[in-house]
């Protein structure tokens, strides 16, 4: 092989592992995060208030 279809060829391998890493990085983050902490408190307000409706 050309040194020069090989480091073609190593570049496209490069790219392909850093596209790898990003989507396994992505599909390990938790779905539910921070949000939940704030989602919450605001349903328990929501049902307080709901409470004298009732």
């Amino acid at each position: 092989m050309d040194e020069e279809k090989l480091k073609a060829l190593e570049a496209k391998v490069d790219a392909l592992e850093k596209k790898v890493k990003v989507l396994e990085a992505d599909r390990q983050r938790p779905l539910m995060g921070s949000n939940v902490w704030v989602l919450v408190p605001v349903a328990a307000i929501i049902m307080w208030g709901l409470q004298g409706l009732f």
